[in-house]
């Protein structure tokens, strides 16, 4: 079915953004002061995008499971949960480090 896939290819990429989050935390655990890798404006950016496309794909899973009458899909909000979780932690690291 159509549908299946397109979930699978929705969380494809919330996988990709959580570990892009996950690199963007150890980045910003290893920088020193001299040479900013992440600054302020890139990880309130790279939050912003990543909770906003991470939000469109869980509602459009939610429409898509509606329209083919197929159960919801627990997984996709858990992995929405620690997108805006580790957007939580890389704000409160780089307050930390500055």
């Amino acid at each position: 079915m159509a549908g299946v896939e397109i979930n699978d290819l929705l969380r494809f990429v919330m996988i990709t953004f959580i570990i892009s989050l996950v690199v963007i935390s150890v980045a910003i655990l290893l920088q020193k002061k001299k040479g900013n890798l992440v600054n302020g404006f890139t990880l309130s950016m790279i939050s912003a995008i990543s909770v906003t496309v991470s939000g469109t794909n869980l509602m459009m899973m939610g429409y898509i499971a509606d329209e083919l009458n197929l159960g919801g899909d627990d997984m996709s909000t858990y992995m929405f949960f620690i997108i805006v979780g580790l957007n939580i932690l890389n704000f409160l690291l780089y307050l930390k480090k500055e």
